[in-house]
């Protein structure tokens, strides 16, 4: 037998796996190029098709939409799409449910078969391929796994069959390649991109520099044609009605008077009036306005550009749009590439940019008696005169005032509101969950301790009073059985013994159940006739503060009966507030949580608190209460009297920032007399507003420190 057949089988596999690993060479290689997206589609597929004579092939890539769209194809025309009715509907389905597909899968379809496995769906239209083709399906993919596109290689159906699954993992890793380019040209459009914005961000830093319009045309001409990339860039400002070239780049010094400026400027001017950019790409628009069309005919005449674009530029303080621009800027470009859109872009963004900072230099070129102060400037710098002396006196007058809000001292006030309440104040709650049946007590009532105020029930008190109840008398009805069965005798000893544990246990139960019941009855004052019926008492008084000669508490709580009346309250929901009113008062006060800073630091400043005989800190503070709008009273915020914990001002609800508790104390006896609330002032719950001396600051802080930390959180901490 010859065996010359299976030496050319061996050849004809030699050379076409030299074929593949040419054209994964050649595929990893422009892979991590710049070839544009067209470009690179088109050598890659046209390589991935001649290394394994692939009759035809297509790469399809998503859209924004979501839709699949051809990069690029190579016969796909040929392959008989068309030939079957419904040819098309069925390999659209195939395109669709392979790149739908999760995780993204390679897939090959028989000729004239359908798409099975995993992958397949059912539906109107079926997934099939109608063509005589082998069809190979491998994904493009995005760095996280995700669908990009995919890459489609028709083969001829001769081959032997065991070739195809090799087909297919040669088709797979050549849509890796794709894959791989687009996670470079990701890369790189990255990277340029942090690099434009650095430059357009010294761009506008250097525009803003000065205020001289010529200065800042020629930063926006010279600059601006680095960052647009074009031959020319000019810059034209108006003044009054007519526009003035003020900058050409690369030219030191705009000659006037020359030609070229001179119809520059006339078409300027029509642009202005024109109030629309001006893209010339070789050809005039026949639809220009005679006066446009003029003078660009002009300025054609004394240069020749490929791309010219001329835009009038408004900043956004210029709010009347049939007024002409301030500015106008003229690119040109000699040599254009293909796509110009880059350039106009980028044209665009240099102009919004330079808008601003060319209005900015006008506007100062436009302030009356320029020509006065501009002398006046450099007199301040020391050319002497009359001048000299005003300049002078205005920059010591400035220099005195710095001084003054510098060096004197200033007390540094916080502001804080708060109530007017006796120290001795609490709220009442419901010791349990329950239906308010009856208010015993009114506005203004006095009780001793342990007095029932509000008359509650309770079903699940009830419940739990009621099953211990039963509980103890089962236990204790148990016990007497055990008893009698134990006194009449003929009992076995070791049933005795067995009954004697069983009586020892329930007189357990019954000393835990009554000791349970007993606490029930005193935790929530509870009727035992009625269970379920409890009351809310007056608390015991705190024995550390004075109450005044007064064994009683005084209701503060107004229009009781209505707030509380036949509703249910939960165990958090305060039932009234109490206090001993003949006792002394303060200021509950509720510090802002930016003012607290500085009560903090003060505290912690030797020279800006006080220490009282005792040796303890406090703060002078200022009161106002809301009924004697007129007076001032002096109070004390001591260290000890101030929380440790921000908490939400849930009383004000126009007041959304936390709050830290103070307790300001007044009607001390170091105040005198003077300084005494009147008791005819004494009314719970009375609105104050006070000020809390900090110490002594610059006189400029103290008096602006709300103005320095808004600049320092909004601007300084920003940046």
């Amino acid at each position: 037998m010859s065996t010359k057949p299976t030496a050319e089988a061996t050849e004809s596999a030699k050379g076409r796996n030299r074929q593949i690993d040419e054209a994964f060479e050649e595929a990893s290689k422009i892979a991590g190029s710049n070839l544009a997206p067209t470009e690179f589609y088109e050598q890659f597929l046209n390589r991935t098709l001649s290394a394994i004579n692939a009759h035809a092939g297509v790469v399809w890539l998503r859209t924004p939409q979501g839709f699949l769209q051809i990069a690029c194809q190579v016969n796909l025309d040929k392959v008989g799409l068309e030939d079957k009715r419904g040819g098309r509907q069925c390999h659209n389905e195939i395109l669709r449910q392979v790149f739908q597909s999760q995780p993204p899968r390679p897939v090959m379809v028989e000729p004239q078969g359908r798409l099975t496995g995993m992958t397949a769906e059912a539906g109107a239209v079926p997934a099939a391929n109608l063509t005589d083709f082998y069809t190979l399906f491998a994904p493009i993919v995005t760095a996280d796994k995700q669908s990009l596109g995919l890459l489609e290689v028709f083969q001829e159906p001769s081959l032997d069959p065991r070739m195809y699954q090799t087909l297919l993992q040669y088709t797979v890793q050549m849509a890796g390649y794709a894959s791989q380019y687009h996670h470079f040209a990701g890369a790189r459009n990255s990277s340029g991109l942090e690099k434009l914005f650095t430059q357009i961000e010294s761009f506008a830093k250097l525009i803003h520099t000065s205020l001289n319009p010529t200065e800042v045309a020629y930063h926006v001409a010279n600059e601006g044609r680095r960052l647009i990339e074009c031959d020319r860039l000019c810059v034209g400002v108006r003044h009054g009605k007519g526009v003035t070239v003020e900058a050409v780049s690369g030219a030191d010094v705009v000659e006037k008077a020359s030609t070229h400026v001179r119809r520059m400027r006339l078409l300027f001017d029509a642009v202005i009036k024109f109030n629309d950019k001006l893209i010339y790409k070789g050809v005039k628009d026949d639809g220009l306005p005679p006066d446009l069309s003029h003078a660009l005919d002009e300025y054609l005449a004394e240069s020749q550009p490929k791309l010219l674009v001329i835009a009038p530029i408004r900043d956004e303080r210029e709010k009347d749009d049939k007024k002409p621009a301030r500015a106008v800027l003229l690119m040109e470009s000699f040599n254009p590439p293909e796509v110009t859109e880059p350039l106009v872009s980028r044209m665009e963004v240099v102009g919004k940019h330079a808008a601003s900072a060319l209005y900015n230099a006008a506007e100062m070129k436009r302030i009356p008696f320029g020509v006065i102060w501009r002398p006046l400037g450099k007199i301040q710098e020391g050319l002497g005169g009359k001048n000299r002396f005003i300049a002078a006196s205005i920059a010591l007058g400035i220099m005195l005032l710095a001084g003054i809000l510098v060096l004197v001292p200033w007390p540094l006030k916080m502001e804080a509101k708060g109530e007017f309440l006796p120290r001795q104040t609490l709220q009442v709650y419901p010791t349990i969950d329950g239906e308010v049946r009856g208010v015993l007590v009114k506005s203004g009532d006095t009780r001793k301790e342990g007095s029932p105020l509000v008359s509650m029930f309770s079903p699940v008190l009830q419940e739990k009073y009621t099953q211990a109840e039963r509980e103890l008398s089962t236990a204790t009805l148990q016990i007497q059985d055990y008893e009698q069965m134990k006194s009449r005798g003929g009992l076995p000893i070791e049933r005795e013994q067995e009954l004697s544990k069983e009586i020892n246990k329930l007189r357990a139960t019954v000393t835990y159940r009554a000791g349970y019941l007993k606490q029930l009855r005193e935790m929530h004052s509870m009727n035992p006739a009625r269970p379920g019926e409890f009351s809310a008492v007056t608390p015991r008084f705190d024995p550390k503060i004075p109450r005044g000669g007064s064994d009683e508490w005084r209701v503060l709580s107004g229009d009781i009966h209505n707030t509380l009346g036949n509703r249910t309250v939960r165990q958090s929901e305060a039932l009234l507030r109490l206090g001993v009113v003949e006792g002394p008062w303060r200021i509950e006060l509720k510090i802002p949580q930016r003012n607290i800073g500085h009560v903090s630091k003060a505290l912690a400043t030797q020279g800006r608190h006080h220490v009282d005989k005792d040796g303890k800190k406090y703060l002078d503070v200022d009161v106002l209460l809301t009924g004697s709008p007129d007076t001032s009273y002096p109070g004390r915020l001591y260290e000890d009297d101030m929380a440790r914990e921000a908490i939400p001002n849930r009383d004000d609800h126009n007041e959304s920032e936390p709050i830290v508790l103070g307790y300001v104390r007044v009607n001390l006896e170091e105040f005198g007399e003077s300084g005494q609330i009147p008791k005819a002032l004494f009314i719970a719950g009375q609105e104050a507003h006070t000020r809390i001396r900090c110490g002594d600051r610059a006189m400029g802080y103290a008096l602006f420190h709300g103005v320095w930390e808004w600049f320092f959180e909004k601007v300084v901490f920003f940046f």
